[in-house]
């Protein structure tokens, strides 16, 4: 797993298969980097929510360009913008760019985090309302599936983590039986979700029959090593952090899973940024200029 992932060449990939504009985010926890791309031209990459701030202190791909601003990137989406056929609103557009600063120069201002920003920069590019998102048909982190599908800590992620290591030479161990199922497994739920993949009962059975290969493969089988070397120089395994931690990690998020069964399964929760008009809802109501595209020599 790539992280952070080289968004900027998935959204130009997709835009020239798709023939269409593509507007992608990676979030990287206090900041996020914004991606867009039309067919036939290069993708462009944004730093949200300082454009200028190269210190951040987080990975990007690319990295954040010393000599970017806000203006500068505005002037990125409004292009993308144009050619994507979208009417941008000038009011929500600049409000969503630069409210960290606004935000800074006053404290009862909204304070956002930055996967809420990228939500405010889609409504300003003319989806004020952003609708529900579909109910997913089961729930993929539930009793069943989430020792496999957890993020950073399921046996899916785990089974990843080993094959990468024994493509590049780095781990000379046989894979196990449950990680190629394990893999496969979580495509499976992911794609079973809307109610157009295989039947839930099967995938929870194939769930089981992974844990059960998993935990038969470990009897009398010593931990991963704490480290490894990569390109002549010790590293902390990854397999080893997902060995000792992942098992509290998964209890504890199925405890909490437990604690808000009231909430929809559907991606979603109460206040949810993907829904509805957003942290401004009064912007509902701007009737000001829509942005204009820019010539790129102007």
């Amino acid at each position: 797993m790539d992280d952070p992932p080289n968004m900027e060449a998935a959204v130009g990939a997709a835009a020239e298969w798709w023939k269409a504009p593509v507007f992608g985010a990676y979030v990287a926890d206090g900041c996020a980097q914004i991606h867009g791309a039309v067919a036939n031209v290069a993708p462009w990459s944004g730093h949200l929510p300082d454009a200028t701030d190269v210190d951040c202190g987080m990975l990007h791909r690319p990295r954040v360009s010393a000599g970017d601003t806000l203006e500068g990137l505005e002037a990125r989406i409004v292009n993308w913008g144009a050619a994507a056929g979208l009417t941008l609103s000038a009011a929500r557009l600049r409000r969503a760019l630069r409210y960290r600063h606004a935000w800074q120069d006053d404290g009862d201002g909204p304070y956002i985090f930055q996967f809420e920003q990228i939500f405010e920069l889609v409504r300003a590019f003319g989806f004020p309302v952003l609708p529900t998102p579909r109910p997913y048909a089961f729930d993929p982190d539930d009793e069943h599936f989430a020792e496999v599908t957890s993020g950073l800590w399921g046996l899916a992620a785990q089974a990843r983590s080993a094959a990468r290591y024994r493509a590049q030479g780095v781990q000379s161990d046989v894979a196990g039986d449950w990680e190629a199922e394990a893999i496969a497994l979580e495509l499976d739920v992911y794609a079973a979700l809307y109610g157009d993949g295989r039947p839930v009962a099967e995938l929870a059975a194939r769930a089981e029959w992974i844990k059960s290969a998993y935990r038969a493969a470990r009897e009398g089988t010593p931990p991963p090593p704490r480290e490894l070397i990569v390109r002549g120089m010790p590293v902390t395994n990854p397999q080893r952090i997902m060995y000792d931690l992942g098992p509290s990690m998964v209890a504890d998020q199925l405890a909490f899973a437990r604690e808000q069964r009231d909430a929809t399964p559907n991606g979603s929760y109460p206040g949810d940024p993907a829904n509805g008009p957003g942290i401004w809802p009064a912007a509902l109501s701007d009737i000001s200029p829509v942005i204009k595209a820019t010539n790129a020599e102007d």
